[in-house]
């Protein structure tokens, strides 16, 4: 047994017998596995740096951690992926798509998952119904281009779907959505009836540990490491109680020198533990519509 097994056993240990008590319930995974891992990229690029999404403007040195994503932490996240033998899920503005090309068919032809993510990363709750619409259609026509499909799965830029997002999303044939934060397992909607809801957590979430620009001084900058044990701790609950874990990760962010070995290690942590599924959530969704009442 190596000195990682060894750790891995002992926290395993010592947390089950604080989360055990408070197990609702277990899913039932594919092949009797333990738990599912979806591991997720935005791909937002400058979007999220704009001051102005009419103009695409902004401060420059901003601007300039989000071409950072696309053209520096892309290739080495799929280097890293292609290691360890994973697919995951990258959701893309159909913005960086056509700006980012060579990025994105990266991703298609490593054979990743693509999903919706807006156009200009303009939260829904900013416009219209008939815009968020026209935002749902724009991001089926342009992606279907990049990855042969149309994209299955809809995350809202911040998540911050309007009181019609899921409604639309469903209208336009998608299957999934993963926005909202009020499971720890996936489920599915009765209303719009059918939608697979892939629910997220601002705890996986990459950018409340590692989020800053100049204009936010008041935030603070966490090590790698204390964001490994964090999800080190959310994946062990996750694996006593039979659920799972949707990271949500950003390329601008966690794809960093230090953040990506980070991340290399908690996969290589993971797998240890025995009956870990990693999935894109186009696979999750589908397993769940196909085993509705395991859910």
């Amino acid at each position: 047994m190596t000195r990682n097994t060894r750790t891995s056993l002992a926290l395993h240990v010592a947390l089950s017998t604080l989360i055990l008590p408070f197990a609702t319930g277990a899913a039932e995974w594919p092949e009797d596995a333990k738990v599912a891992v979806a591991l997720t990229f935005d791909l937002d690029a400058e979007t999220v740096w704009w001051s102005d999404a009419d103009t695409m403007t902004g401060n420059p040195s901003s601007l300039s951690q989000g071409r950072y994503g696309p053209n520096v932490a892309v290739p080495k996240i799929l280097s890293l992926l292609e290691k360890r033998g994973i697919k995951a899920t990258f959701f893309i503005p159909t913005w960086v798509a056509e700006n980012y090309p060579h990025s994105v068919r990266g991703i298609a032809a490593a054979g990743h998952e693509i999903a919706a993510h807006g156009v200009k990363h303009v939260s829904p709750v900013l416009l219209t119904p008939d815009e968020e619409l026209q935002v749902l259609r724009e991001s089926t026509r342009i992606l279907e281009q990049f990855s042969g499909r149309k994209p299955r799965g809809y995350r809202a830029p911040s998540w911050a779907i309007s009181d019609v997002t899921l409604e639309l999303a469903a209208q336009e044939g998608f299957s999934y959505s993963s926005n909202r934060i009020d499971s720890d397992l996936p489920y599915i909607h009765d209303n719009p009836r059918g939608l697979v809801e892939l629910p997220v957590s601002w705890v996986l979430d990459d950018a409340p540990y590692f989020w800053f620009d100049e204009d936010s001084w008041n935030k603070t900058i966490h090590s790698a490491a204390s964001v490994k044990a964090i999800w080190q701790e959310e994946f062990v609950a996750a694996y006593e109680t039979g659920g799972y874990l949707n990271l949500t990760m950003h390329p601008q962010i966690i794809g960093r020198p230090a953040r990506l070995r980070m991340l290399d290690e908690l996969i290589d942590w993971m797998t240890e533990f025995e009956g870990v599924w990693f999935a894109t959530c186009d696979e999750l969704a589908e397993h769940v519509t196909k085993s509705p009442n395991r859910f």
